[in-house]
């Protein structure tokens, strides 16, 4: 959508921005759940997590970029259309009486 290398100094600061303001959101969410002796291990899982699939998601957007993109994009929509029937089989809803807001 730029023609402007010059863009990099503008949208780079706003996706950063973004980063800044969001990122911290799902550390303390996590943090609220686990228990003190774990508090460690989870976060570190999380981000481990987290980073695994922005790496994931990164190469799978390279390879829907390049070309027509057509098969990713396909490949993508099978496995999550598999994923959606195997939680609606296999998945427990969770109640409105289980959550607990603290």
């Amino acid at each position: 959508m730029v023609h402007s290398p010059s863009w990099v100094w503008v949208l780079l600061p706003v996706y950063g921005a973004y980063t800044a303001l969001t990122d911290g959101v799902g550390k303390a969410w996590v943090a609220d759940l686990l228990p003190a002796r774990a508090m460690g291990t989870g976060l570190g899982l999380f981000q481990g997590i987290t980073g695994g699939c922005a790496l994931v998601a990164s190469i799978w957007a390279g390879l829907a970029w390049n070309g027509n993109g057509r098969l990713p994009l396909q490949v993508s929509g099978a496995i999550v259309a598999a994923l959606a029937l195997l939680l609606l089989v296999a998945g427990r809803r969770l109640d409105v009486g289980e959550a607990t807001v603290n």
